[in-house]
């Protein structure tokens, strides 16, 4: 009998959506994020069986676009309620959903965008620490039709209290 890699009995990726994106001019959350663009992003486990979220070498969180502009790389998280700095791997126990602002930085012209397509990618998996083989990263694409900046009216995120604490 032939051994099955141990993600294929594993459970099912979370489920990623994003909602807005704005432009982050100046450091507009503590020393956390830097000038580039932030996106409100939900994470939600619908399974049974806990999850862990990773972040770090060989399984880095991958923010792309298709924009001439600028080139998009993730630089960090933070808990969309609390404000605290999600640390990596992050638990996702059954049934639970976690809001970030996810900050993606960006090499080129930080201005505002008139519209921004991509995809962002997490690599999960049911161990706290990621053993090979892994599942393939839960991916969702997203469209920021524009990128007003977080402090106008526009702009329909908001940065949560105490943004960038570090845990503990």
């Amino acid at each position: 009998m032939a051994s099955v890699p141990s993600y294929a009995a594993s459970v099912g990726p979370p489920i990623i959506s994003v909602g807005g994106a704005c432009k982050l001019p100046g450091a507009s959350c503590s020393d956390v994020f830097t000038n580039g663009y932030v996106f409100e992003v939900s994470v939600t486990n619908t399974t049974n069986e806990t999850i862990w979220l990773y972040n770090q070498p060989g399984y880095m969180i991958v923010v792309t676009d298709d924009s001439p502009d600028i080139d998009l790389f993730f630089q960090a998280a933070v808990n969309g309620v609390t404000g605290l700095v999600v640390t990596f791997p992050a638990e996702l126990t059954p049934g639970a959903s976690v809001t970030v602002i996810l900050n993606a930085g960006s090499n080129g012209d930080a201005g505002n965008i008139a519209d921004i397509q991509g995809t962002i990618s997490v690599p999960w998996g049911n161990t706290p620490g990621p053993t090979d083989p892994v599942p393939p990263p839960a991916v969702a694409g997203f469209t920021a039709p524009g990128t007003p900046p977080i402090q106008s009216p526009d702009c329909s995120i908001t940065l949560p209290p105490n943004c960038g604490t570090q845990p503990g």
